[in-house]
């Protein structure tokens, strides 16, 4: 079982140094707690010497929980990640996911979604990332063919059931601040789903999605009494609807 020594973490910490047998992949989700639309996990993978670059402040200043850097810089940083990253994606797991399956499985399902299909050569996946879920080029092969097996961590204190080649995982609360591979995927996470809120709001109008993004602001909660719930809503993050009496059709879109 691989230990890591977690004695007085302070940010930054680079626990991808204590296992270099490996190679890493981290994640991060956005929109876990939103009345509306998908949750989204970024996961990105930098090799060693982007790494070193990051610690010695060559690279990537500032990278930290995506939630407090102002959004101009997180553009920014997202720009510069995705310039110095050997792997990202970002996948969107959906709310009829998340109202069937709760929110916790949205987010494994996510997690697995985002991982590579690539070959022992990772710099061949630098143009495999995107939006788009499951977008890996068919012509990759699996994780398993992997010369180094991987090995993930997490923002959070989540327990995973781990499947081969997948050799294991560490989950670290405030992770997302306090590893910089993790804020990186905490950025990507946040800024794709930002951006895909926008366009829903254009999308759905009426309900604020390009200022809110989805979470449950009063602003937010009036449109829903007014408006009832959009297609893209989660129905069992809007109970609250149900417990102050509203009228069913407000539940049909």
């Amino acid at each position: 079982m691989i230990s890591f020594d977690l004695t007085a973490i302070k940010r930054p910490f680079f626990p991808e140094f204590q296992i270099p047998e490996f190679v890493s992949f981290s994640f991060d989700e956005a929109g876990r707690g939103t009345l509306a639309g998908p949750v989204s996990i970024g996961c990105v993978s930098f090799d060693s010497l982007s790494l070193q670059k990051i610690q010695s402040g060559e690279i990537l200043k500032g990278l930290r929980d995506s939630k407090k850097i102002p959004e101009p810089k997180r553009l920014e940083l997202r720009k510069e990640i995705l310039k110095h990253v050997q792997y990202w994606h970002v996948s969107f797991v959906s709310a009829k996911y998340i109202d069937k399956f709760n929110i916790n499985q949205a987010i494994f399902y996510g997690i697995s979604r985002a991982l590579p299909k690539v070959t022992a050569d990772m710099g061949r996946t630098k143009q495999i990332g995107n939006l788009i879920p499951n977008s890996q080029k068919e012509d990759l092969d699996p994780v398993s063919n992997l010369e180094r097996k991987p090995f993930l961590f997490l923002d959070g204190n989540y327990k995973l059931k781990l499947t081969n080649p997948i050799e294991g995982y560490l989950s670290i609360p405030k992770g997302d601040d306090l590893v910089p591979s993790i804020s990186a995927a905490s950025i990507l996470a946040k800024t794709f789903r930002d951006e895909y809120m926008e366009k829903m709001d254009s999308k759905y109008p009426g309900y604020g999605f390009a200022k809110h993004k989805g979470y449950g602001t009063e602003e937010h909660r009036e449109a829903l009494r007014k408006l009832g719930i959009s297609p893209i809503h989660r129905l069992s993050f809007c109970d609250f609807l149900r417990r102050e009496g509203s009228e069913p059709s407000l539940f049909s879109h």
